[in-house]
């Protein structure tokens, strides 16, 4: 702020206070307060000329006053009185003469209005403010520390992979080509890398050839967490994986996993691709598609990747009849869902018996598991509401295995007591589906 700014402030918040002082006391002649170079008190009703330092004395609660010393703004500092002019007598607020230090207070007051709040200098850029990319790249560059963008970065990856992937026949090989499907699933995670990876035909030069060699679990496991990674929550990749036929080749490579970090990893893309996308679900969720997703139950895996499949048709039946109960809201997206005809598919391809037998067959195996009871419960409840309320009411292995369970989780309540509290929302969720199915029990559980 400038000099004359400071001082017409400073000016004003004398006459705040000048006028304040002589509106609440008067004028009165008799009491004039005669100033001094010290401190004295100003007295109730006193009147006090222009120029005077003025302060609160903390100490006492009381107003105080004297003449103003060089040191305190005195006859030869910025914030005294104009030059020449003799100290008045404050005149009474509103009448034509008010001045402080020789200027109107009319004028003084329009001269603060005019001042803006803040004022900023900005300095004009001469193009040395602001470093380029490649000035700062190339000073990183002499520092010894390379600077790359993430379209540089997948360049480069790109370079290497077609040589990691036919060499690795050493560790290090087989820890370099690890490394790249790392970087690049790192780089797919934002939607705009992974459409770079589509559009530089890293589907074609990169996923496929990893995912169709034989004899080589780990590339293919690593080339389908990559193929989800990209089409996660990306539409546009969803469509460009579609248009270059990547829905019938993942499926094919499903149903060709056997382990379950490649079965878990095939999964994890396929659902990817065809949740929240009637256009996927459409063309993959065939008798084919379908045989396939069922044909996880039945192999050789860990227990948790086989009720990913539930999980995936109960998360599919909930997109779809959300879809169709905002068909008055959204129109063409109900319109799409209803063309992929999901639980006519469902129905044909008997999920619900399918689902059933699974459950049954493994009882044994959830009885531990906690976590994952809780997700059958909840994915059979979807299903149950939507699809399958008649054929599990009717089935008495169905109701037996929701009773194993439930008795097995009221029997470990107490073996740990962090955990009971999970346990009983567990039971609570498998009662609410046996009343659903079965109607209140007449007995006690």
């Amino acid at each position: 702020m400038s000099a004359t700014v400071c001082r017409l402030v400073l000016l004003l918040s004398f006459v705040a206070f000048s006028v304040t002082t002589q509106a609440a006391t008067g004028s009165n002649e008799s009491k004039k307060f005669v100033p001094t170079h010290e401190w004295q008190e100003i007295k109730d009703g006193q009147s006090i000329p222009e120029g005077l330092h003025v302060r609160i004395n903390l100490t006492s609660g009381k107003k105080e006053a004297k003449l103003l010393d060089k040191s305190d703004g005195g006859p030869d500092s910025s914030l005294s009185m104009v030059p020449g002019e003799e100290v008045k007598d404050h005149q009474v607020p509103g009448s034509s003469d008010e001045t402080v230090g020789g200027m109107r207070l009319e004028a003084l007051k329009q001269a603060l209005k005019d001042i803006p709040a803040n004022e900023y200098k900005q300095e004009p850029d001469d193009g040395t403010r602001f470093k380029s990319y490649e000035q700062i790249k190339q000073e990183l560059k002499e520092a010894n520390v390379e600077l790359k963008s993430d379209s540089e970065i997948m360049t480069d990856l790109f370079s290497r992979f077609d040589g990691a992937l036919q060499q690795q026949t050493s560790a290090n090989e087989r820890q370099e080509l690890d490394a790249l499907f790392e970087d690049l699933e790192y780089l797919a995670h934002q939607i705009d890398n992974a459409l770079q990876f589509i559009d530089r035909g890293g589907v074609e030069k990169i996923i496929w050839p990893s995912i169709n060699r034989t004899g080589d679990g780990v590339t293919r496991t690593k080339a389908l967490k990559l193929l989800g990674t990209v089409v996660q929550n990306n539409p546009k990749a969803k469509v460009a994986l579609i248009e270059r036929n990547g829905g019938s080749n993942l499926l094919n490579a499903l149903g060709r996993a056997t382990t379950t970090d490649e079965l878990s990893a095939g999964l994890y893309a396929f659902g990817s691709l065809v949740r929240k996308f009637p256009f996927a679900q459409k063309q993959l969720l065939t008798p084919h598609g379908y045989s396939v997703l069922y044909d996880v139950w039945e192999k050789q895996v860990e227990l948790k990747v086989k009720v990913k499949v539930l999980q995936l048709v109960a998360d599919l039946m909930e997109d779809y009849r959300s879809a169709i109960d905002a068909e008055q809201s959204d129109r063409t997206t109900a319109d799409q869902y209803r063309s992929t005809k999901l639980t006519d598919g469902l129905k044909r391809t008997e999920f619900c018996h399918h689902a059933g037998e699974f459950f049954h067959r493994q009882k044994a195996t959830l009885i531990p598991e906690d976590n994952l009871i809780d997700d059958v419960v909840k994915a059979l409840k979807v299903c149950s509401q939507e699809l399958c309320h008649e054929a599990w009411s009717q089935s008495p292995l169905f109701r037996h295995t929701l009773l194993v369970l439930r008795n097995n989780l009221d029997h470990r309540l107490d073996e740990d007591g962090e955990l009971s509290v999970y346990r009983k929302e567990i039971m609570r969720s498998i009662d609410d589906l046996l009343v659903d199915l079965y109607g209140q029990p007449k007995d006690e559980l």
